[in-house]
């Protein structure tokens, strides 16, 4: 049986809210593909991992200035100091989840896996703003790095692996798409149909940064669609506390922050998206987004933008639209006001049971990755 060294800074058996659950639901998902995998940490030695880190991180700034120092080579040499290379030994490959500095800097010739949503290139001027010179020039040199070192490449999107082959040189019939999946229960209500009879439509937002997950398009979508005879309402969770701009607006119902650790956190959250109809983020800038993933899982139609590595998660008129970074909060009210006139939302619901079954479930990851270690790993 293969043996799989799994690389991360947290137990991927026990954290399930690292990276968004990632490295717990990637664990899980390679397990669950009938192969041995354990555990390769580099964080045992955690005050003096964090006192390093941190010093390298002021080396880094006084060098190259605002940027990402897990972008550096500095950073890759003193991380991958810390693992152990006899727990290398064992194993016939290497899964890497993120850490791009891990990926560059392990020098032991084993096949290594690397995953990961975006590229460094892709990140700057879309998630990461400002950043000096001399710091993009050493992110791009890393990232070539960790391409190079990696055997396969493994990215969250097609947006992300077309980067990854077109920016950084990455063979290309040794780069897989892995959309991220969901992590919900087995057993889960679908998302309700609207209440088409009496013109009731119940919208959900779900993010944690309101700017850059286009939350004032959300709530002008939201007004749009009352002002039409759609009664409609936009439920709001993930940040702490509402815009003050919008504190006393019609239509909104505020939840707010939901540990997803808590039971109880945990249990209303997922009853959101039994309860609400469809699932509204005109987001500004996203590589992949497991809120898509989870609104799959729940039969939800998607109202979102045209950016990053949304395509693989929601597909136009399948189980949702998206409208371009243009497109205002009236724009998205008219293209909800069509798809609920049109009666759509059962077929779309549909479509998104499709695309979560197919693709955006950590089953169907486990099933692709089966069939990597079966027909591709060599």
């Amino acid at each position: 049986m293969i043996k799989i060294g799994y690389v991360s800074p947290v137990n991927p058996e026990k954290d399930r809210m690292a990276w968004s659950g990632t490295y717990y639901n990637t664990f899980q998902a390679i397990k669950n593909a009938g192969v041995e995998v354990k555990w390769i940490s580099y964080t045992k030695h955690r005050f003096l991992f964090k006192g390093l880190t941190k010093s390298a991180s002021l080396l880094y700034k006084i060098k190259y200035g605002k940027g990402s120092s897990t972008h550096s080579r500095l950073m890759s040499q003193l991380h991958s100091l810390f693992i152990n290379s006899k727990s290398l030994n064992d194993v016939d490959l290497l899964f890497i989840p993120g850490q791009i500095d891990i990926v560059a800097g392990i020098k032991k010739d084993i096949p290594k896996i690397y995953y990961t949503d975006g590229t460094f290139k892709r990140m700057v001027n879309y998630y990461w703003f400002d950043f000096s010179s001399r710091a993009i020039r050493e992110g791009n040199r890393m990232e070539k790095l960790a391409v190079q070192n990696a055997t396969y490449n493994f990215r969250a999107s097609h947006w992300a692996a077309k980067s990854t082959i077109e920016d950084y040189g990455a063979n290309k019939n040794n780069t897989y798409v892995f959309p991220f999946g969901a992590d919900v229960p087995n057993t889960i209500k679908k998302a309700k149909i609207p209440d088409y009879k009496n013109k009731k439509l119940k919208l959900l937002f779900s993010g944690k940064e309101w700017e850059r997950k286009g939350g004032d398009i959300a709530v002008e979508a939201v007004n749009y669609l009352n002002s039409v005879g759609i009664n409609s309402r936009l439920y709001i969770v993930g940040i702490s506390e509402l815009p003050k701009s919008i504190k006393n607006t019609k239509y909104l119902k505020f939840i707010g922050y939901l540990d997803k650790n808590d039971a109880n956190d945990y249990k209303k959250y997922l009853n959101l998206y039994h309860e609400c109809n469809a699932f509204i983020l005109p987001t500004r800038a996203e590589c992949a987004g497991l809120v898509f993933a989870e609104s799959n899982a729940f039969g939800m139609p998607i109202f979102t933008t045209d950016t990053g590595g949304i395509a693989d998660y929601v597909i136009d008129g399948k189980n949702g639209y998206r409208l371009p970074l243009s497109a205002s909060g009236v724009n998205f009210g008219k293209c909800i006001e069509r798809a609920y006139k049109n009666q759509e939302f059962g077929k779309l619901s549909n479509g998104s049971r499709e695309v979560y079954l197919s693709s955006t479930s950590w089953k169907a990851w486990s099933d692709h990755f089966k069939y990597f270690i079966e027909k591709d790993f060599r």
